[in-house]
């Protein structure tokens, strides 16, 4: 009977012992966890602090997988490296990458120069940041350099992780020839795909698709000349917030993006077979070469042009000024025409619009996947004539 009277006293006794061992148990783990957390975040501000201090190999080799593995322990919104923490599970068209291609070796060198006569415009000087930036979050997938051919630029400009190298210009007012980098950037690194894009384009990570697929796509692109291009998208005043994350530079794209004009060419992505010493010493920022490079490509030089517009993001930062024809307002702004006149070289303008690209990339509506089909309905003005 003793027992049986005391037996409610002795249950609530037990589950009174049960709920402290619970809330102890999580309390603990919450430590635990807080602990860890706190120690990440000192893992990472203190990587940052050394990195800073190597120099750029040592960055390159020590700090890419630290960084990236931080990204993804801290849960960043660049969706790249969520796909890459679930498996891509949820990308069905991000399938073509292998591991070799993710881990242990960048695809693409990726390059840019730009004059620093905009220091006191404001505008222009955020513009660059947010572009040194935004490349940043596609490492360790791609290599970085920075052209300059002035000194004062590399102090001026926050270059974490990009290799800076000097580079000479055929002009007085020292702006690169486009083919020079090329040149330099294959000495350098040795990546499937190099690729120069203005220094005002911010990036996502469909440029690593969209290559991806187009290398594994068909063996008769096998030790071809490629070339592939695209149109850009204008948005007014890309925010600071924006350019943090991969998903706020698409949904400014969609929201407040236009696509250019199909003249207008900001990028080149070529392989290793692309020609680049033979083309002419075209300077970047000055009107004519773009047209030009393509058209030549298409009809001389027999190369594969494939236009990646509607798979490719690239967005140009459109700033108050415009910046939508710089390159017929600045000094010099006819030279690149003056050298194909010249030269004696054929006018090959018209022959390399974007819609004269034999090739372009899609997304099919069904399922994402990223696809390759060729034109049928080139227009008459990209036949190539004598």
């Amino acid at each position: 009977m003793r027992i049986v009277q005391y037996r409610p006293i002795f249950v609530f006794i037990c589950i009174i012992t049960f709920v402290i061992v619970l809330v102890q148990v999580k309390y603990t783990n919450d430590a635990k966890e807080k602990r860890i957390r706190i120690e990440s975040e000192g893992l990472f501000r203190y990587t940052q602090e050394v990195l800073t201090h190597q120099c750029h190999d040592t960055i390159v080799v020590t700090g890419a997988s630290i960084l990236q593995a931080e990204y993804s322990k801290r849960k960043s919104n660049i969706s790249f490296f969520n796909d890459v923490n679930n498996g891509f599970k949820n990308r069905p068209n991000i399938t073509h990458f292998t591991n070799a291609s993710l881990f242990n070796r960048p695809i693409i060198t990726l390059f840019t120069s730009f004059k620093t006569d905009h220091e006191m415009d404001s505008e222009k000087v955020l513009v660059y940041k947010n572009t040194l930036y935004n490349w940043q979050t596609l490492r360790p997938h791609v290599q970085l350099i920075y052209f300059t051919t002035e000194n004062s630029t590399a102090g001026n400009l926050m270059l974490f992780d990009w290799n800076i190298v000097s580079i000479s210009s055929p002009l007085e007012i020292k702006i690169p020839a486009i083919k020079d980098m090329y040149l330099q950037a294959s000495k350098r690194y040795t990546t499937s795909w190099y690729g120069y894009f203005n220094g005002d384009i911010l990036l996502t990570d469909d440029i690593l698709e969209t290559l991806e697929y187009i290398s594994n796509v068909s063996d008769t692109f096998q030790n071809a000349s490629i070339l592939i291009i695209g149109r850009r998208i204008n948005v007014f005043k890309v925010t600071y917030e924006q350019v943090r994350s991969q998903n706020g530079i698409k949904e400014s794209a969609r929201s407040r993006g236009s696509l250019y004009e199909i003249d207008a060419e900001d990028y080149f992505i070529t392989n290793i077979f692309f020609p680049w010493s033979k083309i002419p010493a075209f300077v970047i920022g000055r009107a004519g070469y773009d047209n030009w490079i393509v058209g030549h490509a298409r009809c001389d030089l027999k190369t594969i042009v494939i236009d990646a517009t509607e798979t490719l993001t690239a967005v140009h930062q459109t700033t108050s000024k415009g910046g939508n024809k710089e390159g017929h307002a600045h000094r010099n702004n006819k030279y690149n025409f003056e050298l194909i006149r010249k030269l004696r070289l054929p006018k090959r303008f018209l022959q390399g619009l974007t819609t004269c690209a034999e090739w372009r990339t899609f997304r099919t509506l069904k399922t994402g996947r990223i696809e390759l089909v060729r034109r049928d309905d080139l227009h008459k003005n990209c036949k190539c004539t004598k």
